[in-house]
């Protein structure tokens, strides 16, 4: 595969992570019933049992997105070749690395959730223990979300300061995303729920889709690499 098609490639996947994105947020946060998004375990199971559209395809979502991030992030740092080269593959790595997370993140999502709330229809006491002390437990797959969203946003500060000089926009976009998801990952590993919900809403449904499609019709656009000014 040839470089430019290799391009292209990475900015429809670019695009793909933008409307994944904008999915994630109405499955995890509109069609997924709030007391999915709450601390009470026993009200959790009960309603992912009514309710498991919502959170599925959350997972689906993180799961498809974490296999093709890495292509955009390749993609962006060949176009930054020159000029903040080494900002640029390191926001490559992590890039590459927490989009591989994320995937596992979703895909434990999907097949563990799932399995926990079948075993909780009908559990013993010490089944019942497992499954509300297995739920307070940070995620063996993604901590607290620190692939997901700590160090994508790490990845998306560093590539916003690498297209600032040449792309003023475009590179501030990726900073306030960056520190968005930062901030995101924080108030997880707090578990401050309305923290939560305002960065990680801000994240899914504004900033990240504009900065995935910026990013996108940036290496989808003729030329090999980010001119520095």
């Amino acid at each position: 595969m040839g470089d430019r098609v290799f391009e292209k490639l990475a900015g429809w996947c670019a695009i793909g992570v933008a409307g994944l994105s904008l999915v994630y947020a109405v499955g995890y946060l509109f069609v997924a019933p709030a007391a999915q998004r709450k601390s009470d375990v026993d009200a959790f199971y009960r309603s992912y049992l009514a309710h498991p559209q919502g959170m599925r395809t959350a997972a689906v979502c993180l799961l498809v997105s974490g296999v093709i991030v890495g292509l955009p992030a390749i993609a962006l740092r060949r176009r930054l070749l020159g000029t903040a080269e080494s900002a640029a593959t390191w926001a490559a790595v992590i890039g590459v690395v927490s989009g591989l997370a994320t995937a596992a993140h979703g895909l434990s999502s999907l097949e563990g959730t799932d399995r926990l709330a079948h075993l909780f229809l009908n559990p013993d006491a010490a089944t019942h223990a497992a499954i509300v002390i297995g739920q307070k437990l940070p995620s063996a797959a993604d901590p607290s979300g620190l692939a997901t969203f700590g160090l994508a946003g790490l990845a998306a500060l560093f590539f916003g300061t690498a297209l600032r000089p040449a792309r003023r926009g475009l590179g501030t976009l990726g900073i306030v995303l960056g520190a968005d998801m930062v901030a995101l990952f924080l108030a997880n590993a707090v578990g401050s729920t309305p923290a939560v919900l305002l960065t990680g809403g801000l994240a899914s449904v504004v900033l990240g889709p504009i900065w995935w499609v910026g990013i996108g019709r940036l290496l989808m656009a003729e030329g090999t690499a980010v001119p520095a000014h």
